[in-house]
């Protein structure tokens, strides 16, 4: 079964707290990627940001958009994947958040970015009991499933 570590993107440009709409803009311009991590000096994730993020706010605010940086348009509750889980409990992050994207961890610092198709391309067995396990919501929060 293939690991996280094998199909993520490792190396994902990273937007900083001081990244302007436009330095974001050329960091998805040479990132593959729709959705970048915005990370403190230190890499820790902080939250993402996507296209449509910049996108909207230049298309809201026009000119006045290139005032903003890239953490006003960051989600903060964006979830993500430590690079030790499972590929069904990436799945299930996915789903359970509604996300095609997902900042992979190594402890606090992003070390990647994982996509629903990279799952979804790769020859990847899932077991479905581990699966379903991991998106069920247990009736008592103490009963949810470990890693």
């Amino acid at each position: 079964m293939a690991n996280l570590a094998d199909l993520m993107t490792p190396d994902v440009p990273r937007l900083s707290t001081h990244c302007t709409l436009e330095d974001a803009t050329q960091a998805f311009a040479q990132s593959p990627l729709d959705v970048l991590p915005l990370c403190d000096p230190d890499g820790t994730l902080l939250g993402v940001v996507t296209q449509q993020d910049i996108s909207r706010a230049f298309r809201s605010l026009g000119e006045l958009a290139n005032s903003l940086r890239a953490q006003h348009l960051m989600n903060p509750e964006a979830p993500s994947i430590s690079v030790q889980d499972s590929v069904e409990k990436a799945m299930a992050q996915m789903a359970i958040h509604q996300t095609q994207h997902l900042p992979v961890l190594d402890g606090s610092t992003v070390c990647g970015m994982l996509s629903s198709a990279q799952i979804g391309q790769a020859d990847t067995r899932v077991n479905i009991d581990e699966l379903i396990d991991y998106v069920k919501l247990p009736t008592d929060p103490t009963q949810a499933p470990s890693s």
